[in-house]
Order: structure tokens, then sequence, then C-alpha cells
């Protein structure tokens, strides 16, 4: 009887450890299946090629604040999305016309901002909450964060300038054709600074490292990034009024545009007609700004 005990005892150790090998032979196969469709994945991924632009035949300037402005020309374009692809603030889309303007090449940096604190006595960029070390996005280098409207509209005031209209900004993103983003109607991770850490980026990154996403007049960093600050009052359905010519956006509200989607953004937030809007004293670590100026008489 102790024989037999021992017997299947011996078996069943047996038994179990072939059962264990099996489960981690075909275990293996699982992964390595799954990791040749990954590849396969990858391999068939279509490439998005960037469009080959001459930016050379935009007017640059060079600022009092130590960034450069392009010179966007007059003219018109299509504004919003259609009903199929936009959000319902987006549409209906429609042409208008836009009067020549200059806009920030850059958006503006944490370096730029400090000089206009240490000049004016303006309170400092406020980050209610990160969930990280702040120096990761609050490096000299990087866009300013945690800024609100008010601070964004009193920088550019205190310089010159002023903030973009919704129109002027959408303009200068997406250019006469009226892109889907800055760089084309095909998405690419490679492009811009979006929640996918495959641009090399976890947060924020220097302004102008994304060759590839310039917009059609030589902007960078239109879609993602950090969002930036618009003039305008935000309305859902202030696109119904089909204003034509410089629309500004409407008289009062209770929150102001923003545009651009951020690093932390997905491709459909980071679309060019795609619209935001926030308390104008709200700051966070997703929106900065960049500004625009108007041109000399002779020039417009």
């Amino acid at each position: 009887m102790k024989k037999d005990s021992y017997t299947i005892g011996v078996a069943l150790v047996f038994i179990s450890f072939v059962l264990m090998v099996g489960f981690f032979i075909y275990e293996n196969w699982k992964l390595n299946k799954t990791r040749k469709l990954v590849d396969n994945l990858k391999a068939t991924k279509p490439t998005v090629e960037a469009e080959k632009r001459d930016y050379s035949q935009f007017k640059l300037v060079d600022t009092d604040d130590g960034g450069k402005m392009v010179f966007i020309p007059g003219g018109h374009f299509s504004m919003g999305s259609p009903p199929a692809e936009g959000d319902s603030d987006e549409i209906p889309q429609r042409v208008v016309y836009i009067s020549p303007f200059y806009i920030d090449l850059y958006e503006i940096t944490h370096d730029q901002f400090s000089r206009f604190v240490k000049g004016t006595k303006f309170p400092k960029p406020v980050i209610p909450y990160f969930e990280d070390d702040l120096s990761l996005i609050n490096r000299p280098e990087l866009p300013v964060v945690g800024v609100s409207w008010e601070h964004a509209n009193e920088y550019c005031k205190w310089i010159g300038k002023r903030l973009p209209t919704e129109a002027e900004w959408e303009k200068a993103a997406r250019g006469d054709r009226a892109l889907k983003w800055p760089w084309g109607n095909h998405f690419s991770e490679d492009f811009v600074n979006s929640e996918s850490e495959v641009d090399g980026y976890r947060y924020s990154a220097p302004p102008g490292k994304f060759e590839k996403g310039r917009s059609p007049f030589g902007v960078y960093d239109m879609a993602g990034n950090v969002a930036e600050w618009v003039a305008d009052w935000y309305d859902p359905d202030y696109y119904q009024e089909g204003i034509f010519r410089n629309p500004k956006g409407p008289d009062q509200g209770k929150h102001r545009g923003y545009r651009g989607g951020s690093w932390n953004d997905s491709s459909a937030n980071l679309r060019t007609p795609k619209r935001f809007a926030a308390a104008p004293h709200q700051s966070g670590v997703t929106i900065g700004f960049r500004c625009v100026m108007d041109p000399l008489e002779k020039e417009g």
C-alpha cells in the first residue's frame, strides 16, 4: 500500500512538472506570437511624410522679448469643421477673412515671462497641481505654464503685442487649406509633442523642436506641447453668427478660449479647429500662450 502511494505521488509530481513545462512553453509561444503581431503592425503602419514647404518666403522680425515673429498675410481661409468631422462648437465651417498680422514663431518661455515678472512685479505663474517634479516643466527654456488668461494678456500688452483672436490663431495654424493638423491631414506622433512618449518628451519640450510639425506659415508647436490662450470670450454657438471679416468672439462671457492641445492630448484634441475654454483666472500645467502684433500701416 505504501509502495502504491509512493508511486502515485511520484506520478502526480511528474504530471505536475510536465503540465508546468507545457504551460511555460505555451505562454512563451503566445508572447512570441504577440511580439510578431506588434512588429507586423509597426511594419504596416502608414508612414506620414512631411510636406515640402518653403518658409523663406515669409517675413520674420526680431522682437523685444528675444523672440521672432512671422508675418501672416491677409486673406480668406476656411474656419471650423464640416459636420461629420468636428465637434458641435466647430460648425458650421465657413470662409473668414483675416487682415494681415504677425505671430510669435515660438511659444513664450519661462525665461521670457520671468523678465516680465521682474520688470512689473506681476504675480508669478501658479501651477495648482502637478504629480511630478516641477523642475520638469518650469525650466527657463520650456514654454511657460501656470499662466492664466489674465497673465498672458498682461504680458502681451507689456511687450507691445496682444493675444491672437481664435480666427487669427486658426489661420496661422492651418493656412488657407483648412488642414486638420498644422502639417497636413494625416496624423503622425513624430510631428508633435502629444500624449504619446514616442516623440521623446514626457511633458513639454523646448519650443521649436518639431520641425516636421510646423504650420504652413512656418509657426512651431501650433499643435501639442502646450495649449495657447486666445483673446476671445468662448461661446459654443458663436460660429452660427457667421461673421465674415475678422471675427473677435462675443462681447462678454464666463470663459476664455484656448487652442492647440498639449503634451497631454491625443490626436483628436490636437486638430487645428478644436476649441477649448477655461475661466480667465484658471491656470495649469498644460496651458501657455504666444502673442500677435498688428503690422505697420504700409504692410497691411
